[in-house]
């Protein structure tokens, strides 16, 4: 059987909706300064933390399995 680039494509967007079922927080920078305090210069980074809902990691899954599924179908 040939795997053709929508199966492939399928198989890797249902990855990345297990992925966000099994890990559904992530965490980016969001701002980088610099505070003086008195004579030193004190880096400070924030962080955002993302939440994915499991509805949202639950459709990304589906819509996976339907490229898979019409991939498959097609060739």
């Amino acid at each position: 059987m040939k795997l053709n680039l929508m199966v492939i494509f399928g198989i890797l967007v249902v990855v990345l909706g297990l992925a966000a079922l099994a890990h559904p927080e992530f965490k980016m920078p969001a701002e980088h300064k610099e505070v003086q305090v008195g004579p030193v210069i004190v880096p400070v980074e924030t962080r955002r933390i993302v939440n994915v809902p499991p509805v949202v990691g639950g459709l990304i899954i589906l819509c996976g399995a339907g490229l898979v599924f019409f991939g498959a179908r097609k060739s």
